[in-house]
């Protein structure tokens, strides 16, 4: 059984959640004001980093461009230092020999051991503008402080982008929970900024349900859960159902979400889900959860009333 009172804080993108100490949490995809973010594995030494952007400038400056002579734009060092010594760099090329309507812009910051990646594409003429935003990222990138930011901004894994919410930039933040007592229990958290295609859950979901043949529904489905659910100030929507294979008595599975949908064109009100699976889809081919339903909604439950907008982000109250 799990130990629900030995917990730990996980702040992703603008909210933060407690979670059981034991719960294995990986992030997704995380991308902030046109830049997707990654970890260059391979890099692990400040003179590895070194050799790294300067093969990378090496193999631009080597590649043909039809028109403009090699793939590089240019190249410079970054604003983030560390003891006088650069950290950071940019380089600007263009994708492939033919390309001439569009440029990737490459950042690289060498923090705590590991080399962060970012990648945004940029018209030809809006460089400038691509070139703005990347820099002020550099500008505002640290490392999470121990004991939590002191700022308004966003969280990715050990790190920290300082930002203070004055424009609308775009962001989006994934987790993904497992849980070593609990097996085949999976949840997904999501925050980031609303966009005008999101759509109430329960509304979604019926829809989606609507549009499907009967005699094409291989699951007996009983919903649980179908309300409106207010978390932390916080109003969302839940919807959880149990789905259970026709011409079967087995045990069936639980799968569910909560929803708040946030604030369009309002970067102090950010979107929020949460997702709960309790079976493996993949390679539990019977689709009977090993756990019962009691013990499912309670993990559910503890995830999702300890979801807040982190302390640092309170802007606003949230209707």
């Amino acid at each position: 059984m799990i130990n629900f009172k030995d917990t730990k804080n996980i702040c992703l993108g603008r909210i933060e959640f407690t979670v059981p100490k034991e719960t294995d949490v990986k992030f997704g995809t995380f991308s902030f004001d046109g830049s997707d973010f990654k970890i260059a594995e391979e890099v692990t030494t400040l003179d590895q980093y070194d050799q790294f952007i300067k093969d990378k400038i090496q193999t631009l400056k080597q590649e043909k461009h039809e028109t403009e002579g090699s793939l590089l734009k240019l190249e410079k060092m970054g604003s983030l230092k560390l003891n006088q010594r650069s950290i950071s760099h940019i380089i600007v090329y263009r994708p492939t020999e033919y390309t001439d309507g569009l440029f990737f812009i490459d950042a690289f910051i060498y923090l705590n051991r590991k080399l962060i990646r970012m990648k945004s594409p940029v018209d030809t003429d809006k460089l400038m503008d691509g070139l703005r935003r990347t820099e002020n990222i550099i500008q505002n990138f640290k490392l999470k402080p121990s004991k939590g930011p002191n700022q308004a901004g966003l969280c990715w894994k050990d790190y920290f982008i300082a930002d203070d919410m004055t424009e609308n930039r775009f962001f989006l933040s994934e987790a993904f929970l497992s849980f070593p007592s609990y097996p085949e229990v999976t949840m997904n958290i999501e925050n980031r900024a609303r966009v005008e295609s999101d759509t109430p859950l329960i509304q979604m979901i019926r829809k989606n349900k609507a549009g499907l043949p009967k005699e094409t529904l291989i699951f007996k489905e009983d919903v649980i859960r179908e309300h409106a659910r207010e978390i932390n100030g916080l109003k969302g929507e839940e919807v959880m159902t149990h789905y259970q294979q026709r011409l079967s008595f087995g045990r069936g599975f639980e799968s569910g979400a909560w929803q708040y949908l946030g604030t369009l064109d309002d970067p102090t009100d950010s979107y929020i889900y949460l997702g709960l699976e309790s079976v493996d889809k993949v390679n539990n081919k019977a689709l009977n959860a090993p756990l019962n339903q009691k013990i499912v909604l309670g993990l559910n439950d503890f995830v999702l009333n300890n979801i807040k907008i982190s302390t640092f982000n309170q802007g606003k109250q949230h209707d």
